[in-house]
């Protein structure tokens, strides 16, 4: 009888095995992660001395402005108002609209790049296959599209919880003066708030490493893959995203403690931009790594679960 080949599955990883085996393949495929860290630090801190820098004048030159001019918003309901006093504060205000627009969109656009890199890279690494620069670009050539709906959609559904979270506590608020029950009732739904905060977190990441790497699966259905492979996972999964939530808070307070004790005016230019965005960009780069273990070992068990609920016949070829 000749047998059919049974595919192997590897044991699911718990949270320190994750981060072991995160680490293992970092190493291992730091010929690629690291220049592309470099690359993602050095643009970001650019993005942001310029905004520092170019904007800083017209922002000052519009709040000039507007204290010249405290009642623009109230003036402006009144058409025998001659408008044109306000051509200043106007200017200013698109100046400042359009260069936060063009700096986002170039931030997106870094962000994007790096999530594709390091995550495909990542995968493939850590299944023992290393990529070359025309793999990557021919995966960011192939994926670039999917994040992108995927993360529309993940807006809109954090836009949805927040409606939902202040209409909740702002109705409970007014009715918890007389009344006990909705007191307790909106300290409940204040409290679950870092709770839904730090799961939507990990299902947006998940759902964005869905999207890159498997083929036709974006937007709702990369979402509603996503929150299958956290399924009895989750507690695990917020708790990878809460460790990378302190660590930047801890990288924060150490550019503020150095920051304090400089008296320099381009303090926040030299040690704010540089401090937190280099550790950002690698806390940034660690977690795609992290999440993308964590996809593999997930699809890895639920394509086990799948394949032990399927029956395999054994026609008369096989005998």
């Amino acid at each position: 009888m000749e047998n059919k080949p049974i595919p192997q599955f590897q044991s699911s990883l718990g949270f320190i095995g994750i981060i072991k085996e995160s680490f293992k393949t970092a190493i291992r495929n730091q010929k690629l992660l690291v220049p592309t860290l470099l690359l993602v630090f050095l643009t970001s801190s650019q993005l942001d001395f310029a905004q520092k820098t170019l904007l800083a004048p017209v922002v000052r030159d519009f709040l000039l402005q507007l204290g010249k001019h405290p009642y623009i918003v109230q003036d402006f309901t009144y058409s025998t108002i001659d408008h044109h006093i306000y051509d200043g504060a106007l200017d200013g205000l698109r100046e400042i609209l359009l260069a936060k627009f063009v700096l986002m969109a170039i931030a997106s656009i870094i962000t994007l790049v790096f999530l594709i890199v390091s995550v495909s890279s990542t995968y493939e690494a850590y299944t023992a296959k290393l990529l070359g620069p025309k793999d990557i670009f021919l995966k960011i050539k192939e994926s670039w599209k999917r994040p992108i709906v995927t993360s529309f959609y993940m807006t809109l559904l954090s836009l949805g919880l927040a409606f939902f979270y202040t209409t909740s506590i702002v109705v409970s608020s007014i009715l918890a003066v007389n009344s006990c029950a909705m007191m307790i009732l909106g300290a409940m739904i204040t409290l679950s708030i870092p709770i839904c905060y730090y799961y939507v977190a990990t299902l947006w990441t998940v759902s964005m490493i869905v999207s890159v790497l498997e083929d036709g699966v974006g937007g709702l259905k990369a979402i509603w893959r996503a929150a299958e492979l956290i399924k009895g996972k989750r507690l695990q999964a917020s708790l990878m995203m809460v460790l990378f939530s302190i660590a930047y808070g801890l990288v924060l307070l150490m550019a503020t403690f150095l920051r304090s004790y400089s008296r320099s005016m381009s303090a926040p230019l030299v040690i704010m931009i540089p401090f937190t965005n280099g550790f950002y960009c690698l806390l940034k780069l660690f977690m795609f790594v992290v999440y993308t273990v964590f996809y593999h070992e997930r699809r890895t068990s639920h394509d086990e679960k799948e394949w032990k609920g399927v029956y395999i016949p054994i026609t008369s070829g096989d005998v």
